[in-house]
């Protein structure tokens, strides 16, 4: 069965994706309503949670496979938690998908909803990415 992911921080990187998920999928802008991004204590990624009445914009990748699943889930690991929301598209209209969520055990770490993708690509992209090459080849 395929399934959609909405990503938010590092995974919108189609090099990243490709990496982590072992291939490439077609994507679509989206955005996802009562949830807010964080940047997290001490790491360069960003954190997602509930919250009333923040947007996050993201991009939605369609046509994930279980083994996709997997693979993301192991780079995902247990610092988040996999959960199905429903996200809104301009060109798809609303679609569920699954989206991984900090899980109350690591709310402590949220600081700020300060998190730029343009920022984390200037600081840390092309080293980030090479790590993720080397940890799923």
């Amino acid at each position: 069965m395929k399934m959609s992911l909405f990503a938010y921080g590092t995974l919108q990187l189609p090099g990243v994706m490709a990496a982590v998920a072992g291939r490439s999928f077609e994507t679509v802008p989206a955005w996802l309503h009562d949830h807010a991004r964080y940047r997290l204590r001490r790491r360069s990624y960003p954190g997602l949670r509930r919250e009333t009445g923040a947007i996050t914009q993201g991009t939605l990748f369609l046509g994930l496979d279980s083994c996709a699943l997997a693979r993301l889930d192991r780079f995902e690991d247990a610092f988040y938690t996999r959960t199905e929301v429903m996200v809104s598209t301009a060109e798809l209209g609303r679609k569920p998908a699954e989206v991984y969520l900090i899980p109350p055990r690591n709310v402590h770490l949220l600081i700020d909803r300060d998190w730029k993708l343009d920022d984390f690509i200037k600081a840390h992209g092309p080293a980030y990415l090479r790590r993720c090459r080397r940890q799923f080849r």
